[in-house]
């Protein structure tokens, strides 16, 4: 219940957060013509977003990485990522915890809110017009060119946030880009999100937050993208019901 959830500390937590993230994203614009853009963002972003988790009192756990293939692990092979959509708090942590340095794919609205939309901007992240069919078909080739050229990305399949946390169903974007790159699919399945921070509230909870990762599945062992998709939300819920697991890497 919105009653029973705090309010101070979530409140120190968003107006921190955003004097902060005022802050980080003069630091990523200063260092950008020196490191470049994608490395600018990675040296501040991590470190930004795990000290905002601790103000909030929201503790980070990375479960299942050592399993994945060294590949997948150091970035040298790209993957999609994709799993359930919980909480507002759900790009800042896999940026916080996935060591390979994934972009999103983000609906183009974000691009436009103030210091959000710029820094994400500088990272190389993934715009996509829902409004546009062919634009959106547009950025999706530029994606994938990026994916083969070895980028990772995350995606959340179900395009939103469901109101109770429960898993909506996918949409096949994200599994075209697998499909058409050649490259695998990590599921992972967030748990604590929904209990955290969920949709409605800005009265975040503290708590444990994790990421639990899932095998890949190779898109050459499915005929199509909406075979590959059935099978990747499939293997989703299996980890969602599993829940978390009672060890985890803390990052």
């Amino acid at each position: 219940m919105v009653a029973s959830r705090p309010i101070l500390r979530p409140l120190l937590g968003w107006i921190l957060g955003a004097l902060a993230l005022a802050l980080s994203v003069c630091l990523c614009f200063l260092l950008a013509p020196f490191l470049g853009g994608s490395r600018a963002f990675w040296l501040v972003a991590p470190r930004y977003l795990r000290g905002n988790s601790w103000v909030f009192g929201v503790r980070c756990e990375l479960a299942g990485w050592e399993a994945l293939p060294a590949g997948l692990r150091a970035g040298t092979c790209p993957a999609v990522f994709i799993g359930n959509h919980t909480s507002l708090f759900d790009p800042p942590m896999m940026i916080a915890l996935l060591p390979c340095r994934p972009v999103f794919v983000a609906k183009r609205e974000l691009a436009r809110v103030p210091f959000l939309g710029w820094v994400i901007w500088l990272a190389g992240f993934i715009f996509i017009d829902r409004g546009d069919r062919h634009a959106a078909r547009q950025s999706l080739q530029r994606a994938t060119a990026r994916i083969r050229a070895g980028q990772s990305i995350v995606a959340f399949p179900e395009g939103t946030r469901s109101r109770d946390g429960g898993l909506l169903p996918f949409k096949k974007g994200a599994f075209i880009l697998a499909h058409e790159a050649g490259v695998p699919v990590v599921p992972f399945a967030i748990h604590g999100g929904p209990v955290i921070l969920p949709k409605g509230t800005w009265r975040a909870k503290s708590g444990l937050y994790q990421i639990t990762m899932g095998a890949p599945l190779e898109p050459s062992s499915f005929h199509d993208a909406a075979a590959l998709r059935d099978a990747a939300e499939a293997a989703v819920r299996g980890l969602i019901a599993l829940g978390a697991p009672p060890t985890a890497e803390i990052a």
